[in-house]
């Protein structure tokens, strides 16, 4: 068996541990995280001596430690300046998305990327779901025609948009970004992927339609743990977060420290998780609609949608000849041939099972990474291709700000971009 690679983890969250799926190959030697409870949580966890945790990541990426890589995944806002700085000092690199929370960071690690020979990934999963997968295979293969459309919806999860993006980290631009960028640069990669074309205009629409302070039902208090009188809330933060396991997730995100139900309650009662879903400082829209006009003439739609009963995905592609069916949680899959009389198409369907979060993505993204760090050669995604799928994040925000289609070319020359 290869020896392990030694890894700076920067960013004690949720992300930070989920390098736990590969600890086969990795060893963590090193920690930074700015919060002490989580920054020794995780240090205890994997048995890490004092000297090697650290409050700011720029302090070990400046001390140049004896590692591997460094995994930066800590909140979104700060990662430009800790990618940059890594990549500068020599590091091989994989990064949380979005890569930054604005284009002139992107654009600066990409040059520091270019100008470091190091290996860098972008840690955008979902091209490496078998799911999605087997799609890129599908389009490839020619089985389908050309492909002339893609239709791509995110179904965040009626809770998980309440949890993450009404009370949670990615609740506000300001502190975050556009929920365009921090929640769905995942899914502007995967139309990216799959037409093999580079954007000729973009254009979007989209709002905050739902979570506002007029639509909250008469009575409601400003936390939900005030006593508030409304019966049969959906988003009653203490039915939602009391319900749950407080190890496992989305409880776990809410209290820094100990798991417990106690520890569940205290946090609810007194940060903004326990905040009524329709009077906090939430501002990113809970609704978007995307639509891409490639180089080669695929056009692609991207939805956004806040609802749902749980995270998913569902995709069509369209070709002259056929057409793909499917949706990642499940797993299902369904591949029609045409055959040009009516009724006599031939239908495959094909299962993958749940295969988990980003439908098993996270854990094949790590082996890959680790693999061309190991050898010096990469099939990983190039920095230059995450940045296109950011880019148009941003203009999409563009075009629905302004109401009008961004000329994708047009926009990268604004950015000085060739």
């Amino acid at each position: 068996m290869s020896q392990k690679l030694k890894a700076l983890v920067i960013g004690a969250g949720e992300r930070g541990y989920g390098l736990k799926s590969n600890s086969e190959l990795i060893d963590i030697k090193a920690i930074a995280d700015i919060n002490p409870i989580r920054r020794d949580s995780f240090a205890k966890s994997y048995g890490l001596p004092e000297e090697m945790t650290f409050e700011d990541g720029r302090i070990p990426l400046n001390k140049r430690l004896n590692v591997d890589f460094v995994y930066v995944a800590t909140d979104d806002k700060s990662h430009g300046d800790l990618a940059v700085t890594a990549l500068e000092n020599g590091y091989n690199l994989l990064l949380e998305k979005p890569m930054a929370s604005n284009p002139k960071e992107c654009i600066e690690i990409v040059n520091a990327h270019k100008k470091s020979g190091k290996t860098m990934s972008v840690f955008h999963v979902l091209r490496y779901a078998p799911f999605f997968q087997r799609i890129k295979k599908e389009v490839v293969s020619g089985k389908i025609g050309e492909v002339e459309q893609i239709d791509l919806t995110e179904e965040v999860g009626y809770w998980h948009f309440a949890h993450s993006y009404v009370r949670g980290n990615w609740r506000n631009e300001s502190e975050s970004g556009p929920i365009i960028l921090t929640k769905s640069c995942h899914d502007l990669d995967l139309l990216v992927w799959l037409s093999e074309s580079k954007p000729k205009t973009v254009s979007s629409k989209g709002s905050l339609k739902f979570f506002r302070k007029e639509n909250a039902p008469v009575g409601a208090l400003e936390r939900c743990t005030d006593g508030c009188p409304v019966n049969e809330c959906l988003y009653d933060a203490r039915e939602f977060y009391l319900s749950g396991d407080p190890t496992k997730f989305p409880f776990k995100n809410v209290c820094v420290g100990s798991k417990t139900e106690d520890s569940l309650r205290k946090a609810i009662e007194t940060d903004h998780y326990g905040v009524c879903v329709y009077k906090g400082d939430n501002d990113v829209l809970d609704n978007q609609e995307v639509d891409i006009v490639f180089e080669n003439d695929i056009e692609a739609n991207f939805s956004l949608r806040r609802g749902g009963p749980d995270m998913t995905r569902k995709i069509r592609v369209y070709g002259t000849h056929g057409m793909l069916d499917g949706e990642l949680t499940s797993g299902e899959l369904t591949k029609t041939i045409y055959s040009g009389k009516k009724g006599m198409d031939k239908i495959e369907h094909i299962s993958f099972g749940n295969l988990g979060g980003h439908g098993g993505g996270d854990p094949l993204l790590v082996k890959e990474f680790i693999e061309a760090v190991r050898t010096g050669k990469s099939t990983l995604t190039s920095s230059e291709e995450s940045l296109c799928s950011h880019l148009i994040a941003f203009a999409s925000e563009e075009s629905r700000k302004s109401g009008k289609i961004v000329l994708f070319n047009n926009y990268l020359k604004s950015l000085q971009i060739k």
